[in-house]
């Protein structure tokens, strides 16, 4: 889109404000394909045993950089090119997650056991625990309020873990994957 800029007593000449991609921009239409693709990668790995570890978050991220390149011919792997569509990784395999352990819970009726697992936990550490204001404290998870604050901090830890193994793969991909410049 061409628009013009004129100062005084100059004429006015045209500038152009269409946008020219570079190597260091994510190019979304390549970006979210690939960063969606390596998401599914993530939240499958987590749903494995020990949740492979992380390793398959940090695969994701490596992942996405892979395929990212091979969309985008103008694509420069740089470190923060690498972080950045890791972290958009990490993030969209965080929903994947969310969405197959919802879809598990409902189907498979393992909200019980969750809550039971949970539940046992809280009593094993009150029992352990001598001091009383670490007690009450330990009951109160046991209430519905309590449960769901744990819920939502283990669900905000498990984002922040996708989020920073995802961009770690992303560097790493990165670095491994950079274009050398031809001569």
């Amino acid at each position: 889109m061409a628009g013009f800029a004129s100062q005084e007593g100059s004429p006015a000449t045209p500038v152009d404000y269409s946008f020219q991609p570079d190597g260091q921009a994510l190019q979304w239409p390549h970006a979210l394909p690939a960063a969606a693709a390596a998401g599914l990668v993530a939240a499958i790995s987590m749903l494995l045993p020990f949740g492979a570890l992380g390793l398959g978050m940090l695969a994701a991220g490596y992942i996405s950089v892979r395929l990212y390149q091979r969309r985008s011919a103008t694509a420069t792997a740089t470190s923060s090119l690498g972080a950045r569509l890791g972290a958009v990784t990490g993030v969209l395999g965080f929903v994947f997650f969310t969405i197959f352990t919802a879809v598990e819970v409902l189907v498979f009726h393992s909200g019980g056991e969750l809550h039971d697992s949970l539940i046992e936990a809280v009593r094993q550490s009150i029992a352990r625990t001598p001091d009383p204001q670490a007690q009450q404290a330990l009951r109160y998870l046991q209430s519905p309020p309590g449960l769901a604050l744990v819920m939502t901090i283990g669900l905000t830890l498990v984002f922040v873990v996708f989020l920073i193994f995802s961009s770690v793969g992303g560097v790493i991909g990165a670095a491994l994957l950079r274009r050398k410049p031809r001569p």
